[in-house]
């Protein structure tokens, strides 16, 4: 009888019986009187017993390769100012170890992070096999860029359009309770008008505008 050759097991014993003296063949040149040789290479064994009456018998050893790897896959995502954690994604066959940035470390599957850089999934197979994938977790806080812009009112120009500028959505404050989600609202108040823009990414920039009188 043979056995099976693993990334963690490197050699089997193979088990030989019979009445009389032994002699193994195998791949790559094998050979061996002991009765119970021990080979590191996978392939066909053929032990061959001789008797004392120089009558012979043979049989055969299998030994396995098994070097299948575990298949790992990972996946991360992106952070912003409103997604300040993602999960990671792994998937195999066997056993998960993550490692990251700031000495990040988790052997659960799927483990939630916040920082942003490289994550590298090892899956342990049962054969003692690992394969290895990285996830990428980004960081995406670039701020909407507000600009605002006033004007002067007079007793002819009796009111303004405020000018605002930004990659995102827009939200204007200011005297008497004013507000407004115009790019560019009308106001008939002096003083100082707030602009915050809100991007995609849920950062948001702010810019002031002076209207006076």
């Amino acid at each position: 009888s043979g056995g099976t050759l693993t990334c963690t097991t490197t050699s089997v014993m193979l088990m030989g019986s019979g009445n009389g003296t032994y002699a193994w063949s195998g791949p790559n040149g094998f050979t061996s009187n002991d009765q119970n040789p021990t080979v590191s290479a996978p392939g066909t064994y053929t032990l061959t017993v001789t008797g004392a009456n120089g009558c012979t018998s043979q049989a055969n050893a299998e030994v396995i390769l098994n070097d299948e790897v575990p298949g790992a896959q990972a996946s991360g995502g992106t952070l912003t100012c409103t997604t300040t954690s993602v999960m990671l994604m792994g998937s195999g066959n066997g056993t998960y170890a993550w490692s990251g940035p700031n000495g990040f470390s988790s052997n659960d599957q799927n483990p939630t992070v916040s920082a942003p850089g490289t994550y590298t999934l090892t899956v342990t197979g049962a054969n003692g096999c690992t394969s290895q994938a990285n996830a990428e977790v980004i960081p995406d806080n670039t701020a909407p860029g507000a600009q605002a812009s006033g004007g002067t009112l007079t007793c002819t120009t009796t009111s303004v359009m405020l000018m605002g500028g930004g990659n995102g959505t827009y939200a204007w404050s200011g005297p008497n309770g004013f507000t407004s989600n115009d790019q560019n609202p009308t106001v008939s108040a002096p003083g100082t008008y707030t602009l915050t823009v809100t991007g995609a990414n849920g950062c948001t920039s702010q810019a002031t505008a002076e209207v006076s009188a």
